[in-house]
């Protein structure tokens, strides 16, 4: 019996982990960024109306996109700045910026495909603080 569970469990597909098991490492994100385009992710922005709580210049309800590309860059020990956006979007939970609650939406890592999410990453990158800005 022992012997027939072995084989059948050494014979069963892996099961890969999905996007939310882990936390993303370089590889993912550099997967997604592959072929990312910033002008697509810009436009995903817009149709998944992200701005509406992460409004560009101040958000209440979100931290704003304004130097967000900055910010992402220092925000987790050990992450580079496209493997926190990666997560925040597809783990929100996993790190909340103080002084806000966890209302992003969980379910991108479903709606949304890994090209999507490297778009969107793309544009969030070019957000940096203007020079001369504080």
């Amino acid at each position: 019996m022992f012997l027939a569970l072995l084989l059948t469990a050494s014979l069963a597909e892996p099961v890969a982990p999905s996007l939310t098991d882990q936390p993303p490492d370089a590889t993912v994100v550099a997967v997604a960024l592959e072929a990312a385009s910033a002008t697509r992710g810009e436009a995903l922005i817009v149709e998944y109306a992200c701005s509406v709580c992460h409004i560009t210049g101040g958000g209440r309800v979100a931290p704003s996109f304004a130097g967000i590309a900055d910010r992402a860059a220092s925000r987790r020990l050990h992450m580079s700045a496209g493997q926190y956006l990666f997560e925040s979007i597809v783990q929100p939970g996993a790190y909340l910026v103080a002084g806000y609650a966890n209302a992003m939406p969980s379910n991108f890592a479903k709606r949304l495909s890994q090209a999507e999410i490297g778009h969107i990453i793309a544009y969030l990158l070019t957000l940096s603080v203007p020079e001369g800005s504080s």
